[in-house]
C-alpha cells in the first residue's frame, strides 16, 4: 500500500474552514465509517470524516487531500458489501449522505437528476409518483444512487431491465485532484 500522510492540525483547519462542523476528527468520528455490511472486510476507523453538501465542497476537500497525500475513501449509506467504502488506509471518509436532494426531472425525455445521496427507496418512490419506474433493485433499498453506481447495482430486476449502469446518462466527477468533470 502506498505511504500516506496523517492529518496535522493544520490540515485539520483547512478541511474544517471548507465544511464546518460537518468536519469530525479523532474521536468525533462516527464507528460506523470504519466498515460496510460485510464484516469479512474487517473495522479501519478513520482520522476524520467529513459530511459534503456539494460537488465544490468535495473539490476543495480533495485539493486539501491531494496536496498533502491524504487518503480519502467515499462514502454514502455504507449498505455495500464490497469493502468499497472501508478506509483501509485511514485518513478522511467523504461522506455524500447529505447530497441527497432529486434536483429535476426532464419529462420529454424520462430522465431525472439526481444527487450522489439519494436513497434508492426514496428515488423509486419519487419516480413512481412522477409516473415513471426507476429499474434497478438491489436488495438494499437504504442504500444510496451514488454506492449503486460504484457497484453496478443489479437485483431482482436486472435480467429484464438491466443494471444500474444502463440507467446512468451522465455524471458529475470530482477527480482525486479536486478537478470537477462532466460525463456523458
Amino acid at each position: 500500500m502506498a505511504s500516506y500522510n496523517k492529518i496535522t492540525p493544520e490540515i485539520a483547519a483547512q478541511l474544517r474552514a471548507v465544511a464546518g462542523n460537518r468536519f469530525y476528527i479523532n474521536d468525533g468520528v462516527d464507528p460506523n465509517y470504519s466498515h460496510d455490511e460485510m464484516p469479512i472486510y474487517g473495522k479501519h476507523m478513520p482520522e476524520a470524516a467529513v459530511d459534503v453538501e456539494t460537488t465544490e465542497e468535495v473539490s476543495e476537500i480533495m485539493k486539501i487531500c491531494s496536496a498533502n497525500r491524504i487518503p480519502v475513501t467515499c462514502r454514502g449509506a455504507g449498505t455495500g458489501l464490497v469493502g468499497g467504502c472501508v478506509p483501509l488506509a485511514g485518513g478522511l471518509v467523504l461522506c455524500t449522505k447529505r447530497m441527497n436532494k432529486i434536483l429535476e426531472y426532464d419529462m420529454d425525455n424520462l430522465v431525472v437528476r439526481i444527487q450522489p445521496g439519494v436513497l434508492l427507496k426514496d428515488l423509486a418512490a419519487d419516480a413512481l409518483a412522477h409516473g415513471l419506474m426507476y429499474p434497478p433493485d438491489p436488495g438494499e433499498k437504504t442504500a444510496t444512487v451514488g454506492g449503486n453506481i460504484s457497484t453496478n447495482a443489479g437485483g431482482m430486476r436486472a435480467v429484464k431491465y438491466g443494471v444500474t449502469r444502463d440507467y446512468v446518462l451522465a455524471l458529475t466527477v470530482v477527480l482525486a485532484d479536486g478537478r470537477i468533470i462532466e460525463l456523458g
